[in-house]
């Protein structure tokens, strides 16, 4: 097979094919190896498609302007006389179809981590005036670090454009994850929470809502506006059936509105796992301490539960199972000691001579803490995994009923279900398939 030659990268192997364009993997020429991914469009594969050509112009212009850690970003593009080129970066994850596909249901709480990123990406889309229009798991893509965390991106802005005050007429996207208004032909920005909801039900019960074994069944479903039900054995939470039901209205009148999507309780993004959101509550956690060593217990309180409203979805979206057990056993640790401050807040306990908890893998504490509330110094934040103390698992061997108390006491607190800080901590986290036939799909886009 001969590859394009594209000057400053030595293309590798393809990646896979559309109806105009071909992906391939790359890498840079000059200095460190980067791994790119390269669309190549053949120019004379559009030239007579007028569609295509708007398709294309849209998408570089579109890519040029979106900068964000869930939308695929483009590094440059180029072309010569047979091809254009669109150098993207690489994420060797595969797709959220393939990712289905191999593990068929997908956990509900990895299914929220993938939503909140996706919603995360839409929110940035929404303020930008931007539609997407073809929001598909293949359009999805997933970029997995050394930790095996998968990061969602979304990618293939061909179909996308710019919100108009009138509602589009042209039939865009995928039929399976069209929205029913689309065929009617007048339809507006609302569709792509109907394609959201499409795919959350598809990852949630391993297969898209309208699934059909010919298109003409498919087409008959869409129009009649077939019920959507979801299956009987579906063992999902409250919030997330209701977010689902609200995103698979047919009348988009009826449908969830982004406002109302982006600040859904279940969705909670503005704690949901990232970076940001992990230094924050490192932040919060090494604030605590201080006022807690300066007397400040109300305060010290209130900075103990802002901060674990951060690390609690941080714990459930950790892949690692070594790096999730320690930071569990650092919330317990945090949670007993808010427990403790609120009964001296409140009367119920005397000023504690104990000093605040270890907590090695996010904030060094203290070194000491005498009964008159002092505090010699605090140490720098440590976030490398190597610096993990999960000598902390050690100790907190303890009665079911405690263990209960312990997160039924940490529940209060938050004011919502912590489902699995006592439980497996290897729960949540798919199955690897029993056979695997594909080596390196982890390392391909499809």
């Amino acid at each position: 097979m001969s590859f394009p030659k594209i000057d400053g990268y030595v293309v590798t192997e393809k990646l896979g094919s559309g109806s105009y364009s071909t992906v391939y993997k790359a890498y840079t020429k000059i200095g460190a190896r980067t791994t790119v991914a390269v669309k190549c469009i053949d120019k004379s594969r559009i030239k007579h498609s007028g569609a295509a050509v708007v398709n294309l112009v849209t998408e570089i212009r579109l890519l040029k302007s979106l900068t964000h850690p869930h939308i695929v970003h483009m590094k440059e593009f180029t072309w010569d006389d047979r091809n254009i080129y669109i150098i993207m970066e690489y994420c060797c994850g595969g797709d959220l179809s393939k990712y289905i596909r191999r593990y068929g249901r997908v956990p509900e709480k990895q299914v929220l981590y993938f939503l909140q990123q996706l919603a995360s990406a839409l929110k940035f889309l929404r303020d930008k005036g931007v539609v997407h229009m073809d929001l598909k798991p293949h359009n999805l893509l997933l970029h997995r670090d050394c930790d095996g965390r998968h990061t969602l991106k979304v990618a293939d802005f061909g179909f996308a454009q710019h919100m108009a005050e009138q509602p589009a007429r042209t039939v865009r996207g995928s039929p399976l994850y069209m929205a029913p208004e689309m065929l009617l032909g007048e339809y507006d920005a609302r569709v792509d929470l109907w394609s959201v909801g499409v795919i959350m039900y598809e990852c949630l019960f391993g297969r898209a809502p309208y699934s059909s074994a010919t298109f003409a069944e498919l087409m008959d479903k869409i129009q009649r506006q077939a019920p959507i039900e979801v299956p009987a054995s579906a063992g999902i939470s409250a919030g997330c059936r209701e977010l689902l039901a609200r995103l698979l209205r047919h009348q988009p009148d009826q449908r969830i509105s982004y406002e109302e999507f982006f600040a859904h309780p279940y969705l909670d993004l503005d704690h949901m796992p990232s970076k940001e959101n992990y230094n924050k509550a490192v932040a919060l956690i090494k604030r605590a301490i201080e006022l807690e060593c300066s007397g400040r217990l109300a305060e010290a309180l209130q900075a103990y539960g802002d901060s674990l409203l951060y690390l609690v979805p941080a714990v459930g979206a950790e892949s690692d199972a070594v790096r999730r057990s320690a930071l569990a056993a650092k919330l317990r640790q945090y949670m007993d000691r808010a427990e403790e401050i609120k009964r001296i807040v409140t009367g119920q306990a005397s000023v504690p001579s104990a000093a605040p908890p270890s907590h090695d893998s996010v904030v060094h504490s203290p070194q000491a803490c005498d009964t008159t509330v002092h505090c010699t110094h605090n140490e720098d934040i440590q976030t490398d995994k190597t610096d993990v103390d999960i000598q902390t698992d050690k100790n907190t061997s303890e009665p079911a009923a405690k263990a209960q108390d312990r997160r039924g006491a940490l529940a209060r607190l938050l004011r919502r279900p912590v489902p699995y800080l006592d439980r497996d901590t290897s729960e949540g986290v798919p199955e690897k398939p029993q056979k695997n036939n594909e080596a390196n799909d982890t390392c391909k886009i499809t």
